[in-house]
């Protein structure tokens, strides 16, 4: 955690207030789905970036925007978005708007002057009822979700299990199941093809938010025994949380 620390900053002071921190730099301003949505009508030169995965962006998103997920952000950005005077306005799939904040700070580190955040994410844009696109459709089928006291015991017995772990590659490190192979979901498009048809594989991701649409993903290519943890890594933790201590 101590080396995101200059991360956590930035975050408070997108999340919780709009008073810009003590840096040098700008701070990230927090934009009202009503406002953004004038300013798109209006034809400001705006830059909108759903910074979720390809999958996740192709899926749905606001009218036109331009994908780049966050774990790509302080690579990709120098090259797509060359002009740092240029407003942009980041948002994610979370009412919490945790990746967008990342991805805001990133952005303001790197030196970009006009730096927004979508107040309420995705979430917040359609409850204002303003459109959405899709580009390609991942079709929702039912999947089975495993807690993890049952995931406990299939451990015991593991057999072919392929447990898959679809976050970013510095949490995976921090810690996993073990056994789990990493493919995170912003390069899944790219690499779902290294997953094995064979075999029963569980989706895990960080809090069970994101494996759903995953699921159905690989479904779509062909998997026909996938399943995902309910609560994901996080809730594993917590529920191996009191035996640690013991």
């Amino acid at each position: 955690m101590e080396g995101n620390g200059w991360r956590w900053a930035l975050l408070l002071g997108v999340l919780i207030s709009c008073s810009p921190p003590q840096t040098s730099q700008p701070a990230p301003n927090l934009l009202e789905p009503a406002i953004l949505n004038r300013m798109v009508r209006s034809g400001e030169k705006l830059i909108l970036i759903n910074v979720m995965s390809q999958l996740e962006c192709m899926d749905h998103s606001i009218p036109g925007s331009i994908c780049i997920a966050g774990e790509e952000l302080a690579t990709e950005a120098p090259k797509l978005l060359p002009d740092k005077s240029r407003p942009l306005v980041f948002y994610c799939e979370s009412n919490r708007c945790y990746r967008s904040a990342e991805a805001a700070a990133i952005a303001v580190k790197l030196g970009y002057q006009r730096v927004s955040v979508l107040r309420g994410g995705m979430p917040a844009w359609k409850r204002a009822g303003f459109d959405t696109v899709s580009q390609e459709r991942i079709p929702r089928v039912p999947t089975e979700s495993i807690k993890p006291e049952q995931l406990a015991r299939l451990l015991v017995k593991r057999g072919n299990l392929l447990i898959l772990d679809i976050r970013a590659e510095e949490r995976f490190q921090e810690a996993h199941l073990p056994g789990a192979i990493n493919i995170p979901l912003y390069r899944l498009h790219e690499r779902y093809a290294e997953i094995p048809l064979n075999r029963p594989v569980l989706v895990v991701d960080d809090r069970g938010l994101r494996s759903f649409l995953v699921t159905c993903y690989l479904v779509r290519k062909g998997l026909s025994d996938v399943k995902r943890l309910f609560g994901g890594m996080e809730g594993w933790q917590t529920y191996t949380a009191p035996a640690k201590r013991r």
